[in-house]
């Protein structure tokens, strides 16, 4: 079944530099946008003290890596709707489209499942103790609960980019972190009628901001928006679409297991140093989030056009638009890694005074930005053979970089430098990341058309 729509002919047959652009733009305000959720949790829970903040980011931590069957769902998605409506093929998309809700559904329950028996146990593993384990439990357990809440928000905005609409996700996106902004003080310090829930209730506002945002991003699908529309009557998919969500989602999850598992060791070792390099380490991860985000925009931006060129077999200009994302990315992360670099202790003094906390996080950046304009390569090139299908080689890269590279360095150079090593292991693993996806990008082995699912 073939269907044609304007925001498709743009992607595949208009300006390439404007197509990237068109996606990338809303896309990054959008994920920038989303990193605010954390960044408002860290800034009023840093106003509880510092074993709040640091329950938050240990809470964080565990949250990110249990969600990873999430970034394969969308990943999936983005690959499977895009190719489709490449290929002008609306009935396979929509199928794609209503298969990764149901992902989602299991997504979430096991999540719940997860965060009710295993949540404290796997924080006690971290390092935490005490206050700490309390707090960071009781944290994660809600945000673990409500997860339906941002798997949802994550199946919705996979659908709507895939298929070329990045405005849309980012409006949602701008709504649910404006209502976490109002909610989150009202919870935490009990402001009116409100209950006083301290950290508790910074993970209930989050949950609740982001659900009313999962719900309009559905009701907008089913009513019809831009590139996509939801056939409540037609809501099944089939055993096809299911093998190659599996064939693309789970090595695409896998990577962002790796590097949530990653995530969790980097918390452990920082967490024997003590307190304040547990909170330091977790201003660190936001702040470099805020670098990183952008480029995750961007890389998905390039998955769309990606993919949907390789629907219409344009393999060259599925490349172009690859190179584009790489170019835009660079202008972004140079002037961040300065700014970074420069202003480091005023950046970290806005979310905690602490001598010690502000020593180590003006510390970790200016080290690990220094990586950015490198690693900004392998991160648009890796994200295209994504949207490309080939999830399993971006996996192997991904790993290497982490497991081969990062991790063996943090446990050596932090018995000589102690905290600092952390820093200097994660600058090493990023710049790896490019040093070995490069190759296969350059090889254009991703660039298949025809049965796309196989690699």
């Amino acid at each position: 079944m073939k269907s044609r729509n304007q925001i498709r002919d743009k992607l595949v047959e208009g300006n390439l530099k404007k197509a990237v652009l068109s996606l990338a733009l809303p896309m990054a305000l959008g994920n920038v946008v989303q990193n605010i959720f954390s960044l408002t949790d860290m800034y009023f829970v840093g106003r509880l003290g510092s074993v709040a903040l640091a329950a938050v980011g240990m809470a964080a931590v565990v949250n990110m890596a249990t969600i990873t069957l999430l970034v394969g769902i969308s990943t999936a998605t983005r690959a499977m709707v895009s190719r489709y409506i490449g290929a002008e093929d609306s009935y396979n998309a929509h199928k794609s489209a209503v298969g990764s809700f149901y992902f989602g559904i299991v997504v979430s329950v096991g999540l719940a499942i997860f965060g009710i028996l295993l949540a404290k146990i796997v924080l006690n593993l971290m390092g935490a103790e005490g206050d700490l384990l309390d707090k960071s439990t009781g944290y994660l357990r809600i945000m673990m609960c409500g997860s339906f809440s941002i798997v949802f928000t994550f199946v919705v905005n996979s659908i709507l980019q895939g298929a070329g609409d990045a405005r849309t996700p980012m409006l949602i996106t701008i709504g649910a972190v404006a209502l976490n902004i109002i909610l989150d003080p009202m919870f935490i310090f009990g402001i009116g009628f409100f209950p006083k829930w301290g950290i508790n209730g910074a993970a209930v506002a989050t949950v609740i901001s982001r659900f009313i945002g999962a719900l309009v991003g559905f009701l907008l699908l089913v009513r019809g928006v831009n590139a996509f529309k939801i056939h409540l009557l037609d809501f099944k998919t089939d055993f096809n679409i299911i093998k190659r969500f599996l064939h693309i989602g789970l090595p695409g999850g896998g990577q962002t297991l790796l590097s949530n598992l990653m995530g969790f060791i980097m918390m452990r070792i920082a967490a024997g140093f003590g307190v304040y390099t547990t909170a330091a380490y977790t201003i660190g991860i936001r702040l470099n989030m805020m670098g990183l985000l952008p480029g995750f925009a961007l890389g998905n931006a390039v998955a769309t056009v990606v993919g949907q060129n390789l629907g219409a077999e344009k393999k060259k200009r599925a490349k172009q638009g690859a190179l584009w994302g790489v170019k835009f990315y660079e202008i972004f992360v140079i002037p961040l890694t300065i700014l970074y670099y420069l202003f480091a202790p005023n950046i970290v003094a806005l979310f905690n005074y602490n001598e010690k906390i502000l020593k180590l996080g003006t510390e970790y950046l200016r080290i690990v930005p220094l990586s950015y304009p490198i690693y900004a390569i392998g991160a648009i090139l890796l994200l295209a053979i994504n949207g490309a299908g080939h999830t399993m080689k971006s996996f192997w890269a991904r790993f290497a970089a982490l497991y081969i590279v990062q991790l063996p360095l943090a446990l050596v150079l932090t018995k000589y430098f102690d905290a600092t090593g952390i820093w200097w292991a994660i600058f090493a693993g990023m710049i790896a990341q490019t040093l070995f996806i490069s190759p296969y990008f350059i090889s254009m082995k991703w660039a298949t058309v025809g049965k796309w699912h196989q690699d």
